[in-house]
């Protein structure tokens, strides 16, 4: 019997296994990320990790099963003075043995939580590809509203999928 699934900030100890995920991500659901997989396989890992040692400014959730991780998101604030009042949901991704059993949602209210600790930040955006409509419905379950459409913003084997934009407004509490 495994433990129950938890979510964790991650640290640079983890950006070998974020690596090896992300890498499923991008190669199972090349419509659902703006990158694709590189050809060397220690890119991603050496990306990540300013991410994953930054205390301050971004953060890298992580869903565990276990030991085993099973998914995983990312969040980082604005850098720009006129732009520090939002930031930004990216990286979202639970492996398809593992949705639909709420890892999703655990790792967005992470990532939502870390938002609302940083002083002043009032909005979360997000993007998401038509395609990836469970994804859209758990965002908009949690409060994301579609703002813009970027038509034909991904293009993959010779098919094309617009990308939506989503914000969530942290100071409305409806």
């Amino acid at each position: 019997m495994t433990a129950p699934t938890h979510v964790r900030r991650l640290n640079q100890d983890d950006a070998e296994t974020w690596a090896l995920l992300r890498r499923e991500a991008l190669e199972a659901h090349p419509f659902a990320f703006a990158s694709s997989v590189p050809e060397d396989s220690s890119v991603l890992e050496e990306t990540v990790r300013p991410r994953l040692s930054s205390i301050d400014e971004s953060a890298v959730f992580g869903a565990f099963d276990g030991d085993i991780l099973i998914g995983i998101a990312g969040i980082v604030r604005n850098e720009g003075g006129k732009e520090r009042h939002k930031s930004l949901i990216w990286g979202m991704y639970v492996t398809a043995g593992s949705r639909r059993r709420g890892v999703g949602e655990l790792l967005m209210r992470s990532a939502i939580e870390q938002a609302r600790s940083w002083p002043g930040v009032e909005l979360v955006h997000l993007a998401v590809s038509e395609t990836a409509v469970d994804a859209r419905r758990l965002y908009e379950r949690l409060g994301f509203r579609e703002w813009g459409r970027e038509p034909r913003c991904l293009y993959w084997n010779g098919r094309f999928a617009d990308e939506v934009h989503m914000v969530l407004d942290l100071s409305d509490r409806h």
